[in-house]
């Protein structure tokens, strides 16, 4: 199963989310939570991780190799049992490596034998991005229930439905209601997430998971997991 998490506009918390879905995964096998940002990376500042192996590294090694353990040995195992494929921070590194994984049909992301779940960032696809967008079992997007955010959204509303089916979008902090977003934009909302800056802080610091955040995380991924499950028996 693959999730995608990006956003349109500011920085509503995509990243946060991904690790935050990764670490509460419902199944045994633990997700491999991989930075695909094309406007570089902060993964590896944030839990203080060498950039290689990483996104850069897996673009080399995806050359006529689709493997299935072929992401895992480009991941950094987190003291917490998560794993991370981080981005580089240079702009230029990150769109290279995600030329090079569109060259090979991102076929690590498709061969790989444990869930995944890939943070683009902000998005504004090109068509290297589209076939990864299209493929996802859930294409999440991060948003405030502001009015700034929510115009964008309005804005970009077809485009959006023409990068997945499986589109949902997750609310983050206090603003307009869930059945009002959905009412005004046509586009379902997932869930709801608080604010929760201490929760954050906390996940990326890996100084546990009890937070109100880490709460809606779990019980989102178990809705994601449900919803994947519910679409493969059809």
């Amino acid at each position: 199963m693959m999730v995608i998490t990006c956003s349109l506009k500011g920085s509503p918390g995509a990243s946060t989310l991904a690790v935050a879905l990764g670490a509460r995964w419902p199944e045994p096998v633990r997700p491999i939570v991989v930075e695909a940002d094309s406007a570089g990376g902060d993964f590896s500042a944030r839990f203080r991780l060498p950039s290689s192996p990483g996104l850069v590294s897996l673009a080399a090694a995806a050359r006529g190799n689709s493997g299935t353990e072929l992401l895992s040995k480009h991941a950094h195992a987190l003291a917490s049992g998560l794993r991370i494929v981080p981005a580089p921070q240079d702009p230029a590194q990150s769109r290279a490596a995600l030329g090079a994984l569109a060259a090979s049909q991102f076929s690590p992301f498709r061969t790989i034998g444990a869930p995944l779940i890939v943070d683009v960032g902000r998005v504004d696809p090109d068509p290297t991005m589209l076939g990864l967008l299209r493929s996802a079992d859930a294409l999440v997007v991060v948003a405030r229930p502001h009015d700034d955010s929510l115009a964008h959204m309005a804005a970009r509303r077809v485009h959006m439905q023409g990068w997945s089916h499986r589109l949902g979008l997750v609310l983050v902090g206090k603003g307009y209601p869930s059945a009002q977003v959905t009412e005004a934009l046509g586009l379902p909302v997932l869930a709801g997430i608080p604010d929760d800056v201490k929760g954050a802080q906390a996940l990326w610091h890996q100084r546990g998971s009890d937070s109100p955040l880490s709460r809606h995380a779990a019980q989102l991924a178990g809705q994601l997991l449900h919803a994947a499950h519910q679409g493969s028996s059809r």
